[in-house]
């Protein structure tokens, strides 16, 4: 293709008018020209330099026909294909239940047809613009429904030279389209690739992840070092999560909660951080506990020692009090656990957990105190009050022991029996522990490690993917409180954290620990009892949770299903009608199923014909029209016991 000046001076005016009144943010933001900026024409072929010579190879044309041939012959897919496991009929659980029949509408395997036959892509992630020529290649030949654009501001600015922006606009203005952008000078730095996927993660909530999980990706621009997007998604707890949870789990989290006010369980307020020179010891229930357990005790009157879940188990055999106790989980599996031990050990020590925890848990403890957990129903219910909710405190608790400890202050804290995986996989957990007791309920505990990470102090060590969670969520409260760790566990290598051999750890200074422990308790209050009106929270759940559900009895008849972009968008309205209530309880109750159902359920519409997913789809959203009915049975009785 020949292109010509005057078609370029004629597209930047046309674009710089209709952004100007259309868009101006965009304008905004590629206003500034970066320095030894140039597009080049030379014998009818497009380029354009940044200083370091053509960044096309002398053709941009050529290049972007090429990159979208090679993408039409083996386009690449953000996750690959779905084999659904099997689920019981035999349950009480709601979720559970309708895990089931949604499944049995599907089978075993979502697989949804090539785009090459469809002509129909849900979603498509595209790195980089530039001049936009691949982007109007890919729209002649597909029907692009959800398009999402990363690139710096510098390459994005080309596409005022050849993109009709206009058009571009026009297209994505129809019912069921959408088109965002993520530009950052920053994102050619992969330090610095959190901007993008913070902002990813956001659209895909927005979108549904669910119509997210089936979208394509298409590299235009060549970041150095690469930008490693697939491999983002493919392990980032963060996005996971979207998918993980369901209704009956979140519903037991408001229940316990709720019973918190009758017990009064003081909640965490900050206003008092721990006095410099503090020392925490966070301690978990991992293998090199038993080599590390004499160091614990011989220091024990310096730091303010947290037990972490069944590492307590192993501090009563030793005869060590830690000084606080840290439980997250919240089935009576915990209490059931906490009962093995003696009595009078618990009460000499305090309890600290999230919210949901099993509630008779603490009456078992000298003082018990609760902390508000992410991503959970109850705490929503309380984050009003003003009592923050506390980041990466899961999926096991050693993650809770560091984020509390860098929450409260400390400067300095030290990983004992941290190990996240053993190099030895008969050696799961401190010998000292209840998992070796066989009059114990954790005796009949089975760990499988099928993932290999590489160990603190070298070599390899085998984990599984709680455990490897639970060491992202260490590495993120590490690097976003600025915390020293030194770790001296024989287990996972923990990214900020020194490792530190026990035979070299000395501890010389510390504060006052009864001074520590005090100004930690000093935090903790039951203001929230007469600042929630819980009978006017559950009234409104109630009324929310029964205008949803007449909504979603006619929903299919808003859609034309046998159209791909129709069922595409059904998803994404689904998403969009969760949010326009305005009640982050039933959003946080229903969402996770909501965008598990929708992954299968579209990957599996976009495998059938078009009178197919008419009926499954129909069928799928009755299915959705039911559960909700059963849902609301639970919130009314929600209602009964506590309004």
């Amino acid at each position: 293709m020949e292109i010509k000046e005057e078609f370029l001076k004629e597209r930047v005016y046309k674009n710089h008018e209709f952004l100007r009144k259309k868009a101006p943010g965009i304008l905004q933001l590629i206003s500034s020209l970066p320095p030894n900026f140039s597009v080049i024409v030379k014998d009818g072929k497009l380029d354009a330099d940044f200083g370091g010579g053509g960044i096309y190879k002398g053709d941009a044309y050529q290049l972007s026909l090429s990159q979208v041939q090679a993408f039409e012959e083996k386009p690449m897919r953000l996750f690959p294909d779905i084999n659904l496991l099997e689920v019981s009929t035999q349950t009480d659980v709601i979720a559970h239940r309708y895990d089931y029949k949604i499944q049995s509408l599907i089978g075993n395997k979502v697989e949804p047809k090539p785009i090459r036959d469809t002509r129909h892509i849900p979603l498509l992630l595209m790195v980089g613009l530039g001049f936009g020529i691949h982007l109007e290649l890919l729209l002649q030949k597909y029907e692009i429904q959800n398009l999402i654009i990363l690139d710096v501001p510098a390459f994005f600015r080309l596409s005022l030279y050849y993109l009709d922006w206009e058009k571009l606009f026009e297209y994505y203005s129809k019912p069921g389209r959408s088109l965002n952008f993520i530009v950052h000078d920053k994102l050619i730095l992969e330090q610095d690739l959190n901007i993008a996927f913070e902002e990813l993660l956001r659209t895909a909530q927005q979108l549904n992840p669910g119509v997210f999980y089936w979208g394509y990706y298409f590299q235009h621009l060549e970041y150095n070092p690469p930008m490693r997007l697939i491999e983002w998604f493919s392990s980032s707890p963060a996005f996971q999560e979207l998918f993980h949870g369901y209704f009956d789990d979140e519903l037991w989290s408001l229940r316990w909660t709720l019973e918190k006010f009758k017990k009064k369980i003081p909640l965490y307020y900050p206003k008092k951080k721990v006095p410099k020179g503090s020392v925490a010891f966070v301690v978990g229930a991992g293998p090199s506990l038993d080599y590390a357990i004499d160091k614990i005790k011989e220091y024990k009157d310096k730091a303010v020692i947290f037990s972490c879940g069944t590492a307590i188990s192993a501090l009563q055999r030793a005869g060590i009090v830690p000084d606080f106790h840290v439980e997250i989980e919240r089935t009576k599996y915990t209490y059931d656990t906490l009962i093995e031990l003696d009595r009078n050990y618990l009460k000499q020590t305090r309890l600290i957990a999230n919210n949901p925890l099993w509630t008779d848990c603490f009456k078992l403890f000298k003082r018990g105190y609760m902390f508000l957990k992410l991503n959970d129903t109850g705490a929503l219910l309380l984050e009003p009050t003003g009592s923050p909710i506390i980041w990466h405190t899961g999926p096991t608790v050693t993650a809770a022991g560091v984020a509390l400890a860098g929450e409260f202050g400390f400067e300095e804290v030290y990983l004992f029996g941290v190990d996240l995986g053993s190099k030895n996989v008969e050696s799961h957990h401190s010998k000292l522990t209840n998992y070796y007791n066989p009059k114990s309920s954790l005796y009949r505990s089975k760990i499988d490690f099928d993932i290999t990470v590489p160990g603190n102090f070298g070599g390899e060590v085998k984990t599984h993917l709680w455990f490897l969670n639970t060491k992202y969520g260490i590495e993120q409260t590490i690097k976003k409180k600025g915390i020293k760790v030194c770790n001296t566990s024989d287990g996972a290598k923990i990214e900020g954290a020194i490792p530190l051999p026990i035979e070299f750890f000395r501890l010389e200074n510390s504060a006052n620990k009864e001074e520590v422990i005090a100004s930690i308790e000093e935090n903790f209050d039951t203001r929230y009892i007469n600042m929630v009106n819980v009978p006017e929270v559950l009234k409104r759940l109630q009324t929310d949770f029964e205008t949803l559900s007449e909504y979603i009895r006619d929903y299919p008849k808003n859609y034309d299903f046998s159209k791909l972009n129709h069922a595409v968008y059904s998803f994404q309205d689904l998403v969009r009608k969760l949010v326009s209530f305005k009640n982050p309880l039933l959003y946080n109750l229903l969402y996770h199923n909501t965008h598990r159902w929708s992954q299968i359920a579209l990957g599996h519409a976009l495998s059938l014909e078009d009178e197919e997913r008419k009926e499954f789809l129909r069928e799928f959203y009755g299915l959705y029209h039911n559960f909700l009915k059963d849902a609301v049975k639970e919130i009314r009785e929600l209602l009964e016991d506590f309004g």
